[in-house]
């Protein structure tokens, strides 16, 4: 009997997203996608495979110029589908959307990224009040306790994340968790990154069949460290109008534990009762804190 396998049966179209793309995108069988709710880890999954991929560190200076967001719904979407058709080396594609959302290829190789909820509420606060366009600034107001209330109560009108809500992010996890059986399918953690980032770039080494000098494995570790790519990101010369202010935005602090002095003991505690309602407590506990769960 044929196991079943993920299938494109949704189509998601919003402020940031437009999965349409996948209609015509032709995929290749070593292909890597990052796909990831926003501020989950996705840049610095994308360095570190761009790294591996490529052999060399350094990768995040030139990561959206070779490895694009592809269904971004503010940009051209056709035009990010040719530039990645143009590459003749191993391409490495990113994605917020869910798995409902993507084409899939039991050639391919997909990995799931995610962070603590919360850490990704406040991150992406940051980063869309820093953007210098207008995208998503509805769902951060002045009002931080507004706004997180708005995260927990509100829901994603199409299941995707443009609404960047509590049931948006669980929605997305659970779009992959449902697949992670699948030989090609590996879900990795922002926490993982942080505790063990030597361990987290073997595994995914070992994963896209890459057996590099351990020379080459410490240099790749280093340039994946948080500061250093910070330090990249500064260096970055970026087109007037550019969306982001700097690209140093992406790296503004890596820090867990984000709601920390920000929520009181009451809002964490809505939140716990919240999540709860839309995950088991044992994906409860991965989503949040991954391995060290």
């Amino acid at each position: 009997m044929t196991q079943p396998v993920p299938t494109r049966s949704k189509v998601y179209r919003g402020r940031l997203t437009d999965s349409t793309i996948w209609d015509s995108f032709a995929l290749r069988d070593d292909d890597v996608f990052v796909v990831t709710p926003p501020k989950s880890g996705t840049t610095w999954t994308q360095a570190i495979v761009l790294m591996l991929i490529h052999g060399r560190p350094g990768m995040d200076k030139v990561l959206d110029q070779i490895s694009p967001w592809l269904d971004c719904g503010f940009r051209d979407t056709v035009a990010r589908a040719a530039t990645l058709s143009a590459q003749d080396h191993r391409r490495c594609i990113k994605s917020h959307t869910p798995f409902d959302g993507i084409a899939y290829d039991p050639a391919c190789t997909y990995f799931a990224v995610y962070r603590h909820p919360l850490d990704v509420h406040f991150s992406m606060r940051r980063f869309a009040l820093s953007m210098n366009v207008d995208l998503i600034n509805d769902r951060f107001p002045d009002d931080v306790s507004e706004g997180f209330r708005m995260y927990l109560d509100d829901r994603s009108r199409d299941g995707g994340n443009d609404d960047m809500t509590l049931d948006s992010v669980v929605y997305h996890y659970r779009s992959f968790r449902r697949w992670a059986h699948l030989p090609n399918v590996h879900l990795l953690h922002y926490a993982d990154l942080k505790r063990d980032l030597r361990g987290q770039v073997l595994r995914i080494a070992e994963i896209l069949g890459y057996r590099h000098p351990d020379a080459l494995v410490d240099a790749i570790v280093e340039g994946a460290r948080f500061d250093t790519m910070k330090r990249n990101a500064r260096e970055i010369v970026q087109a007037p109008g550019d969306t982001l202010d700097e690209a140093v935005s992406f790296f503004a602090s890596g820090t867990n534990n984000k709601w920390e002095g920000r929520l009181s003991p009451e809002q964490v505690a809505r939140y716990d009762r919240r999540v709860r309602e839309l995950l088991p407590e044992e994906d409860l506990r991965w989503l949040e804190w991954g391995s060290a769960s």
